[in-house]
């Protein structure tokens, strides 16, 4: 085996920073997320008090690690991190980011984590390590041109070209949830316009419109069947903005994740459709299938990002 190979086949600490909850884990040559423990982000408390969280939950999935037996002979090579925000991955820089990480915009956030753990790190957006990850080892293996959509509590879009993550200047590609697919009401600001696809298709207005308090709430009565007019609107919408999407980008397949993916297959079905109805015949034939790896996707991605990112 060369020596490149032995380095990617080193542990690595891995952590995805989102706007509710931080993860963390530690991925190794298996592919696989061991010792994964989660925190509430407790965002509204700035910055300084997530790094500090970061800090605490990294530290705790190392001790686990380090009383794990034979495999705590080795150290980890290095610190992969998945970030909400658009991210600068040369610098390790937040570039910007929504509010649903104060805060976080301008933060040199691979610099200030390499003094908590003292080895090389690596950052990219949250979403292009999802779909690095679904890529990799998901979903997208047989591509190798696809888009991933992750519908959360925002919408935000994974690129991969030829294999490739493709984050365009300044970490800024991917921001698929701010495309126009209603006429506009309002100025973009902080983003969110009133017509873009995440203000109509992300589980967080589902919900809201629904009735329901929670997307599990909402997901158990949907998969039950009962009928849900917030779902089917948020479905027709998310159909609609990715026949724009798929002009753009041409790709082989759309993958479709995040919290959305707990309605199931019947609201697939209806994204399907609503694809289906808008495309031009030439684009009906891209698949739209959903995500495999499920809340692991993004840790992995980040592993697979600072395993091929260490100099070999």
């Amino acid at each position: 085996m060369s020596s490149k190979l032995a380095d990617e086949d080193k542990p690595v600490l891995v952590i995805d920073i989102g706007g509710t909850k931080l993860a963390a884990g530690v991925m190794l040559a298996d592919n696989k997320i061991h010792f994964r423990q989660e925190t509430p982000t407790l965002a509204q408390q700035g910055a300084e008090a997530v790094l500090a969280r970061v800090g605490e939950l990294g530290r705790r999935v190392l001790a686990a690690f380090a009383t794990s037996g034979p495999a705590s002979d080795s150290p980890v090579a290095a610190v992969g991190v998945a970030s909400g925000g658009q991210i600068d991955t040369c610098r390790g820089q937040v570039n910007f980011a929504t509010d649903s990480l104060p805060g976080w915009s301008g933060l040199p956030l691979g610099g200030l984590l390499t003094e908590v753990f003292h080895v090389p790190i690596f950052v990219d957006n949250d979403v292009n390590c999802f779909a690095r990850g679904e890529a990799a080892l998901g979903a997208g293996q047989e591509f190798r041109h696809l888009l991933l959509v992750a519908v959360g509590t925002g919408v935000g879009g994974g690129i991969v070209i030829d294999g490739k993550i493709y984050s365009g200047s300044q970490g800024r590609a991917g921001e698929v949830g701010q495309i126009c697919v209603q006429p506009v009401d309002g100025s973009a600001g902080g983003g969110n316009l009133s017509g873009c696809l995440e203000f109509n298709a992300a589980t967080r207005v589902i919900v809201a419109n629904s009735g329901f308090d929670s997307i599990q709430t909402l997901a158990s009565h949907y998969r039950a069947g009962a009928d849900v007019p917030a779902v089917d609107e948020g479905a027709a919408c998310l159909g609609h903005g990715l026949t724009v999407l798929a002009y753009t980008l041409g790709p082989e397949a759309i993958l479709i994740g995040g919290s959305v993916g707990l309605l199931g297959p019947r609201y697939l079905d209806l994204v399907r459709s609503a694809y289906v109805a808008k495309a031009m015949r030439s684009y009906r034939d891209i698949p739209l299938l959903p995500t495999q790896l499920g809340a692991d996707s993004g840790l992995l991605g980040a592993g697979l990002m600072a395993r091929h990112s260490l100099p070999g």
